[in-house]
């Protein structure tokens, strides 16, 4: 089968069990097991989210995540990427700072909300705080592990060609480490995208953590549900759209997967 032929069979068994899943949520909500206001049935969260659409509330809070994401999230990459590349190349470095680098990421993304509300107080800076704080260990550790995994023989190989002790981390150890950098970046993504909303939730007047906080405060579930699918949709579209078209090709490039995969 054509790698477009298995695409288009994904993409058709997908939309069939999300409107499976869309029938039993309206099924069930037809049975009225819970009242309407706690659990809403899916015409309920559409209409309600073209009400905050028409509104002018919800494309706002959506560029505005999105801008603090970008943002937050590039600075995270870089942190991310050079602390990673000095773990990885120096075993002092990597002691020290790996072992605390796992523990932070036991730390939920809410976690980072209080200190960073008693450092930078209510504003954008906090939550770019709690973007860096949620997203940077993953990649770091990531970037790490990829480098020590890379095979021996390529990094002799390099040297035994000419490659200086300088260029040695930009022309080889970097590229040979790019799909586990490449699967660092999308999970720090996601937990950046947690930390976002997670921030918006307690300090932001625009966001969609303001509008899901908003729907919780006037007991309104299906502004929260309907957020909530906003949210995931967004993440879906991006790993979908993006990152898994990244990953795809560098594994490709690098022979982690064969150039007709599918076929």
């Amino acid at each position: 089968m054509s790698e477009t032929k298995q695409a288009l069979r994904n993409t058709l068994v997908l939309a069939a069990f999300l409107f499976a899943v869309l029938l039993i949520w309206q099924a069930v909500s037809g049975l009225a097991l819970l009242p309407s206001y706690a659990f809403p049935s899916p015409a309920q969260v559409g209409g309600r989210l073209v009400e905050l659409a028409v509104d002018g509330s919800l494309w706002p809070s959506v560029r505005a995540s999105m801008v603090r994401m970008a943002l937050g999230f590039s600075i995270s990459a870089a942190l991310g990427l050079l602390l990673g590349l000095s773990m990885g190349t120096s075993e002092v470095v990597n002691t020290c700072l790996k072992s605390l680098f796992l523990g932070l990421q036991t730390l939920p993304s809410a976690a980072w909300v209080p200190i960073s509300l008693l450092v930078f107080g209510l504003s954008d800076t906090a939550i770019y705080f709690v973007i860096v704080m949620s997203s940077t260990a993953a990649m770091a550790i990531a970037t790490a592990d990829g480098i020590s995994h890379i095979p021996p023989v390529l990094l002799r190989a390099a040297q035994t060609l000419g490659t200086t002790r300088r260029a040695m981390r930009t022309r080889v150890v970097l590229p040979a480490a790019l799909p586990s950098i490449v699967t660092g970046i999308k999970l720090g993504w996601t937990l950046g995208w947690h930390g976002v909303v997670s921030a918006e939730l307690i300090k932001s007047s625009v966001g969609l953590g303001f509008l899901l906080h908003a729907g919780r405060e006037l007991n309104d579930a299906a502004q929260v549900i309907g957020i909530m699918l906003v949210t995931v949709l967004i993440g879906l579209i991006l790993d979908r759209l993006l990152f898994a078209t990244v990953e795809r090709r560098v594994r490709t490039r690098w022979g982690f997967a064969p150039a007709g995969a599918g076929a």
